[in-house]
């Protein structure tokens, strides 16, 4: 019999450092299985396997590891493979990785485990251990994986018990527990360890787990009938029966879940970078920032002496050595010391004269008692004479009145839209409004009776006249408008069934493949928002809603191509762009896709017999627009149809089709008011460029002489939506996850800004004037498609 192959550490290596003969254990791993893992390509299920590395706990160096087998085309993939390795469980930790080997240029991270192997129980005779599910993880240095890491891991581990005793931490023995009520935390942040004990404990009476159709996991309240992406716990539905744990993470866990399940120490790295880069650039005296960010652990060194100091003042010290004040009742730091009106020290080499900038003029004038001047460098920054302060923001970012558009907009979108209201006459021998009574708590079975038992749409083009039951107020549009806001967040919630959030985030919607599955009745409220939307626009109300790109080319009957997927899916963005650009004969497809319904994976054809006809390089742009075409029309085409029956109805395909998709998004989802200083406070540069970077400034103050009409079609252009999230940009999302907003040095002068969608990025070429960069930002913009051309 062939001696078993042990893996691991060797003391005579001196793989860790250390060459002496220390006391080891054996540890038994049985990788059983995977559990419902994350899909990471459009062509058929994973080909998982598992890499199993003994890492040392300081400096995280890998000893010894070793493979399982891969097993094809499964998300539930069952390996049974045994190893045993020889550890200092004080010393080492065990890192499953979980591979997909089946794409098209690497092999694909699926997730991770990693255990610690202090208080692992141990075998023993006449006693059977369980196997244990761990939750794979993302990595914590790679955070594009965040959204697409799902699943468990199953495995068996125990230390042979013919092995000598094994220290623990604190000189005990090793677990001998057979029980395994509580295994050590595989994470050590407490709202990673909180969401563990969470996730394991069953739902509450009534409730139910679900997927939707890209595979990440939702709760619905059949009770209260509404959905979230939190997993509910017996507090959240019910005030007694609280045990103390759950009294504990609560707060920590709802943390975790609305972050989609990104690690407490991810979102710190993602925290440092951005202090990280602000401390690289020196502020001028008088700069103020909120307490909130300067009060981090980058400035938390007290300052030698704060005698003298005004009640509620403090004073701190920056990491540059500088001195700031912290105005704790109005929540605000500045360099100026309060009790002698001065900085604590002043930039040197400052211009002593302003240089006159015409191309600036636009702006407006500056606020009494403001100048601005020009660095030696060429950076602007201002003197507010009335306070004998300076700083680098434009004082003119502050104040809404002054922060007015100088320049009109050039496109002819408000000439579209005046024509289109110019068309839509009011109706004739209609009554003089139309009483909408609905309740708040049933205002989507309320509205879908009323607006769909009208059998003359001209009546739902007269004055609308809303009625909340219960309330008494008159409306004068204002309850026309919160009727619409109420009903949209009630038509698009995924809860019924006929949208869902697409791929990218949790606020952009696309239609439901799958609708009539959830309600027999889906064409007739296909029809009925169709109407709502229609009413919406006629009435020039709005829509709360976002939806994906291919949404509004499908509603003016325009053909979606691959550079729209980029901003939905970027899975299948970049598993059809190889295609594109490589030949994909080696890949064995054939004219099929898989299509996952309730957790049942079926091949559909793209074409007839089309598992019978291999994608080669010649045939292999016929196949990338079969795949575009079924993944955003052909299953969803009866319900837009039913969808634009309505909308039609009231708005005249002739006039819609006058707009372009980002003009109709706008038309339909309207331009929502853009703080340009919150904008500013929560975006990231990269590739040499900095918050006050000269470039970075120019851009900044086209952003300020942008009306709010360009500035959202700037936000348009970069994240494919012109919509900022509930509570501002520090929520925008990217296409795994979220991402702020980032301007990124590239290019040449010569080159138009180009856009990422996926990752929420402008690539902004250093331009060598303010002019240069806002004539060819608007080309850009009203160019659309992320211009990258070349002059």
């Amino acid at each position: 019999m062939a001696e078993e192959h042990v893996y691991g550490y060797n003391p005579t290596n001196g793989a860790d450092g250390d060459s002496r003969d220390e006391a080891t254990s054996k540890l038994r791993l049985k990788v059983v299985a995977g559990h419902q893992l994350a899909k990471k390509d459009i062509f058929g299920a994973s080909d998982p396997y598992v890499r199993v590395d003994l890492n040392t706990i300081n400096g995280d160096q890998t000893i010894d590891s070793a493979l399982t087998k891969t097993k094809k085309k499964t998300l539930n993939p069952v390996w049974e493979e045994e190893f045993i390795f020889k550890v200092k469980p004080v010393d080492h930790k065990l890192v499953l990785q979980v591979f997909d080997e089946n794409r098209l240029t690497r092999d694909d991270f699926l997730g991770m485990v990693e255990l610690k192997l202090v208080n692992l129980p141990k075998e023993q005779e006449g006693r059977t251990l369980p196997t244990r599910r761990y939750f794979l993880r993302p990595r914590s240095n790679h955070s594009s994986q965040r959204s697409r890491v799902k699943g468990t891991l199953e495995i068996y581990h125990a230390y042979i018990s013919d092995t000598s005793t094994v220290d623990n931490d604190n000189g005990d023995t090793a677990s001998d527990s057979g029980g395994w009520e509580m295994v050590q935390p595989v994470n050590n942040s407490p709202v990673e360890q909180a969401a563990d004990v969470m996730l394991n404990r069953p739902l509450p009476p009534g409730w139910e787990e679900r997927q939707d159709a890209n595979g990440r996991t939702y709760y619905v309240n059949h009770i209260a009938r509404f959905t979230q992406w939190e997993r509910p716990t017996e507090s959240t539905t019910s005030s007694s029966g609280n045990t103390t744990i759950e009294r504990n993470f609560n707060t920590a866990a709802t943390e975790f879940q609305r972050r989609f399940h990104i690690s407490a120490d991810e979102e710190n790295r993602h925290r440092s970078s951005i202090n990280q880069s602000d401390d690289n650039v020196d502020s001028p005296a008088g700069s103020r920032r909120s307490s909130e960010q300067i009060e981090s652990p980058r400035a938390a060194v007290p300052a030698p002496s704060d005698e003298g100091l005004p009640p509620g003042w403090g004073m701190q010290i920056a990491p540059n050595g500088r001195v700031f004040f912290i105005d704790h009742t109005a929540r605000t730091t500045t360099w100026i010391d309060p009790r002698t009106g001065r900085p604590s020290s002043i930039p040197n080499h400052i211009a002593p004269s302003t240089t006159p900038r015409s191309d600036l003029d636009q702006l407006g004038p500056l606020p009494e008692g403001w100048e601005e001047r020009v660095h030696t460098d060429g950076r602007i920054f201002f003197i507010d004479h009335n306070t004998r302060t300076t700083q680098w923001e434009d004082p003119r970012m502050s104040n809404p009145q002054i922060a007015g558009p100088a320049v009109p907009y050039s496109r002819d979108y408000k000439r579209k839209y005046e024509y289109l209201k110019s068309q839509l006459r009011k109706p004739n021998n209609v009554p003089n409004k139309f009483e909408i009574k609905v309740s708040r708590n049933n205002i989507l079975e309320d509205s879908y009776r009323i607006i769909s038992s009208v059998n003359r749409v001209e009546i739902l083009k007269t004055k609308l006249w809303v009625e909340f039951e219960g309330e008494v107020g008159l409306d004068y549009g204002g309850l026309a408008r919160e009727w619409f806001f109420l009903l949209s967040k009630e038509m698009f919630n995924p809860y019924y069934g006929l949208f869902e959030y697409s791929a990218t985030d949790n606020y952009t919607l696309q239609i439901n493949p799958f609708s009539g599955v959830c309600n027999e009745e889906h064409l007739n409220y296909f029809k009925f928002i169709g109407r709502i939307a229609g009413m919406a626009v006629y009435h020039g109300k709005l829509l709360d809603a976002f939806f994906i790109r291919p949404f509004y080319k499908m509603m003016l009957s325009k053909s979606i191509d691959l550079k729209d997927m980029e901003s939905v899916d970027s899975e299948y963005y970049n598993s059809l762009l190889w295609i594109k650009e490589n030949d994909p004969s080696e890949l064995e497809l054939t004219f099929c896709v898989d299509e996952e319904s309730f957790g049942h994976t079926s091949q559909r054809e793209l074409k007839p017999d089309g598992a019978n006809i291999p994608l080669t390089d010649e045939n292999k742009d016929e196949y990338i627009a079969l795949v575009i075409q079924w993944r955003f029309v052909s299953r969803v085409q009866e319900q837009m149809n039913a969808f634009l029956e309505g909308f039609n109805a009231l708005i005249p395909p002739t006039l819609v089709k006058i707009f372009d998709e980002h003009e109709l998004e706008l038309l339909m989802c309207g331009i929502q008011h853009i703080d340009v200083r919150d904008w500013k406070q929560n975006t990231l540069y990269k590739g040499d460029y900095h918050a006050n970077h000269i470039v970075v400034q120019w851009f900044w103050r086209v952003v300020l002489s942008f009306s709010n009409e360009m500035r959202s079609r700037l936000l348009q252009f970069v994240t494919g939506t012109s919509r900022v999230p509930m509570n501002g940009f520090k929520e925008l999302y990217g296409s795994n996850g979220p991402q702020l907003f980032t301007i990124e040095k590239w290019g040449t002068p010569e080159n138009y800004p180009r856009a990422h969608t996926c990752f929420n990025r402008i690539d902004l070429p250093p331009y060598e004037s303010y002019q240069q960069l806002r004539e060819k930002l608007i080309k850009a913009i009203e160019g659309s498609q992320g211009f990258a051309g070349v002059d």
